[in-house]
């Protein structure tokens, strides 16, 4: 396996930590791409062994932290404009001159909701969609007096931070991973007022455009999640327009699926689910 991360410049010149894995021996025409959005507050390096599997199995893998978190620029979790994350993407995909026909997007979380944003914006750029506990509607409650305020400071001081009401212990059951995520200097534990809003935003647009969900879809919901609302997912890829869509729920399973004890199961059905959808095309001899 080779791999190499490096910074790359964002359109508005941030610069944006990304990892690349790929299969030592790659031919051209065995050439296929997962691009992986991870969610709010983590960093792409939480996803090293989902990638390493990936490569396993043929894919090159593309991991960025989003703009302000991991090892990126900006200011930690937040956000003037959502699109900025969807501009993002457009420099990876030129950057890597991603096959729009082999790559495949998968995001989770939050990240599921910037996928599912670009999979609408963006109907030509990725094969095949996958979405992990997308953030489709919240669990999490925020008082009222929370939100007026936030609202209020959206427009005045768009900056202003409020400390994150999920529990550590509601991200997964795995305790291997709550004990490296606590000792994680890369976690951030609060959001801006303008990253909130400029979510909410994104939100109420995903599921009013949800029709333009064209490619085929693989949703998988934490059956257990306290973070984001399972209903919604289940409730959201009805309305889509894809004629692949498949949902799959884990009961008794907490948000991230790909942390969960049994992660290794779960990965396995996604990249089942992927080659057959981008196959590793055979190399031609004649």
């Amino acid at each position: 396996m080779r791999y190499v991360d490096f910074h790359l410049a964002a359109h508005d010149a941030t610069k944006l930590f990304v990892r690349c894995y790929s299969p030592e021996d790659r031919h051209p025409n065995q050439n296929r791409s997962l691009v992986i959005v991870h969610g709010t507050s983590e960093h792409g390096g939480r996803y090293d062994h989902v990638a390493r599997i990936a490569v396993e199995q043929g894919w090159q893998v593309i991991v960025p932290d989003l703009r302000g978190h991991g090892s990126s620029d900006g200011l930690p979790v937040h956000v003037d404009r959502f699109d900025r994350y969807l501009l993002d993407l457009d420099t990876l995909w030129q950057y890597f001159e991603l096959n729009p026909r082999r790559t495949a997007l998968l995001g989770h979380s939050f990240g599921g909701l910037i996928s599912a944003r670009y999979a609408q914006t963006r109907p030509n750029r990725a094969a095949t969609l996958t979405m992990m506990s997308p953030l489709l509607g919240l669990k999490v409650e925020v008082d009222r007096l929370t939100l007026c305020v936030g609202k209020l400071m959206s427009h005045l001081i768009p900056t202003t931070r409020f400390k994150s009401k999920v529990p550590a212990e509601h991200t997964t059951s795995n305790p291997e991973v709550l004990k490296r995520r606590a000792a994680d200097p890369l976690i951030h534990r609060s959001v801006t007022a303008a990253w909130f809003f400029q979510m909410q935003q994104a939100l109420a647009d995903v599921w009013s455009e949800s029709a333009s969900i064209t490619p085929p879809l693989l949703l998988m919901q934490a059956g257990a999640d306290l973070i984001v609302d399972p209903a919604a997912s289940e409730r959201w890829i009805k309305t889509i327009g894809s004629s692949d869509a498949s949902f799959q729920s884990f009961g008794g399973h907490y948000h991230e699926l790909l942390n969960e004890p049994d992660w290794p199961t779960t990965l396995s059905l996604v990249l089942d689910w992927l080659e057959a959808r981008i196959p590793s095309m055979s190399v031609s001899m004649g």
